[in-house]
C-alpha cells in the first residue's frame, strides 16, 4: 500500500519545490504555466501537488514535483 504525503510534508521532504507563476492555458492532462521573468513551460496535472485558480492575471503558488522539473529542464 502507498502512503500519501500531503504537500506540506512533501516540501519539508524536498521532494517539491514551490514555483510563483500565473495560469496561462490547459488540455486535459497539462497546465501551461507564465513566470514573472516571461518563461512559460508546460507541467503534468499529476505532478502538480495544489490547487489552481483558472485565472490568467492572478499569481499563485504551484507546488510541483522536482523530478518532473528537472526533466522538463527547469531546474
Amino acid at each position: 500500500m502507498v502512503e500519501l504525503l500531503p504537500p506540506k510534508e512533501l516540501m519539508s521532504l524536498g521532494l517539491n519545490n514551490k514555483i510563483e507563476g500565473y495560469y496561462m492555458e490547459e488540455n486535459p492532462r497539462s497546465l501551461l504555466i507564465r513566470l514573472s521573468d516571461g518563461r512559460k513551460f508546460w507541467v503534468p496535472k499529476k505532478f502538480i501537488d495544489s490547487e489552481f485558480l483558472r485565472k490568467k492575471n492572478i499569481k499563485q503558488e504551484f507546488i510541483i514535483e522536482n523530478w518532473i522539473l528537472r526533466k522538463i529542464g527547469f531546474i
